[in-house]
């Protein structure tokens, strides 16, 4: 057995569309991650991607960004600005806490802060399965500690949520409702099944957990670390210190740049299902692993300019290479929630009135205009014992 690392990014793209490897990132985090679409493989992860892409229309992305974002992004504001301060891994998760069950299909009755906080600790609990393959310890107390988390998940929200739907769905199925009175959710969807294909209860339980965490743990790295990049490049060049607040095309630059830079894996990670010939030239077989590095991909020099490894939202790159490089992943397991999270790539003669920004963007932009800034008594901390790069606390003052 043996490990091969790809570093170079068309190396990397071409090896990320190759049929025949096999997402193994996850493997350590089974407990959360058996057989939901990230870890699907071949025809099952190509019916399962069917059935859910009946989900990401463009006319949704737009409605969630005009009609569901605004008010979501006002009310946690309203949580903070009195105070004056917040902490930006925490009021992102907030921010994402409603956007994403509601996305997922995942009910919150009591609308209350307590009941926030309960499913904001539940999103911890999860999240950790998804860093099991980089954690640096005993990952058996980890584990045990997401099955606990996601039994709690199914019990108090995943039930009830599912149950609503399925009466709504019966009522459909008897002529009673039309369909534009169904939840409009990946709950829904499985639940419905139009293709038929089997999905388990369990397995419904762990793929709405996904969606939830994958929407809202992966947008609050990237927002994170994009508010980092903007506060920094702000301070030295101040030139482009007010563009930055009043320019939203060159926000969701920045934005694009950051995803770059820190994407939410740095990692992918294959294993071959038969013999294959990667683009390296290499000759991997069943029980090999190839590693694919996003983070040292979306650097190269040769690709992003000689400055590949620093920030620079004037980067000019060619229509065919996408500003945040290969962050969502190409092919079969390009990430389905791309559009929602960093928009449309603008374009000469955009439109800002009408242009889809994506949801990092839009919540960095309500930031800046609360005159978000790092609190200089209380510097940004890093996390430990995961092997990517990511914020345990950022710390701002606001207003």
């Amino acid at each position: 057995m043996s490990t091969i690392k790809v570093t170079g990014y068309h190396e990397a793209n071409q090896t990320l569309a190759l049929r025949d490897l096999e997402q193994s990132l996850y493997d350590e985090g089974k407990v959360m991650f058996q057989d939901v679409l990230v870890t699907l493989h071949g025809e099952a992860h190509r019916r399962r991607r069917l059935l859910e892409m009946k989900i990401f229309k463009k006319d949704f992305f737009n409605y969630y960004e005009k009609e569901v974002l605004p008010p979501v992004v006002e009310r946690t504001l309203a949580r903070f600005l009195p105070t004056g301060r917040a902490e930006l891994m925490d009021f992102g998760r907030r921010t994402m806490l409603d956007l994403t069950a509601d996305f997922a299909g995942i009910d919150r009755p009591l609308g209350t802060d307590e009941e926030r906080n309960d499913m904001l600790r539940l999103l911890q609990g999860m999240a950790a399965a998804a860093t099991l393959g980089q954690f640096d310890g005993d990952r058996e107390p980890v584990k045990e500690s997401v099955r606990q988390t996601i039994r709690e998940f199914d019990e108090r929200f995943f039930t009830p949520s599912a149950s609503r739907r399925q009466a709504l769905l019966d009522r459909f199925n008897a002529g009673e409702i039309s369909e534009s009175e169904l939840p409009r959710d990946i709950l829904t969807v499985l639940l419905r099944n139009e293709d038929a294909i089997e999905l388990p209860r369990d397995m419904i339980v762990r793929e709405t957990a996904f969606y939830y965490l994958a929407g809202a743990h992966t947008s609050v790295h990237s927002l994170t670390h994009s508010m980092h990049e903007m506060f920094q490049w702000g301070a030295s060049h101040p030139e482009d210190a007010e563009r930055i607040r009043r320019d939203p095309l060159f926000v969701q630059r920045c934005v694009h740049e950051s995803m770059r830079l820190h994407p939410s894996s740095p990692i992918a990670q294959r294993k071959p299902v038969c013999p294959v010939h990667l683009p390296t030239g290499d000759e991997v077989k069943e029980g090999d692993t190839v590693v694919i590095s996003l983070f040292e991909a979306n650097r190269q020099a040769a690709n992003f300019g000689e400055d590949a490894a620093s920030f620079n939202p004037h980067r000019q790159l060619p229509g065919t290479l996408p500003p945040y490089g290969l962050t969502f992943g190409v092919g079969i397991h390009t990430c389905l929630g791309r559009s929602l999270a960093a928009g449309d790539v603008a374009k000469a003669g955009t439109d800002p009135e009408t242009h889809q920004y994506g949801t990092v963007t839009l919540i960095a932009r309500a930031l800046i205009a609360a005159n978000a800034r790092p609190d200089p008594d209380h510097p940004p901390q890093r996390e430990a014992n995961i092997a990517r790069e990511a914020w345990a606390t950022y710390p701002v003052l606001l207003g």
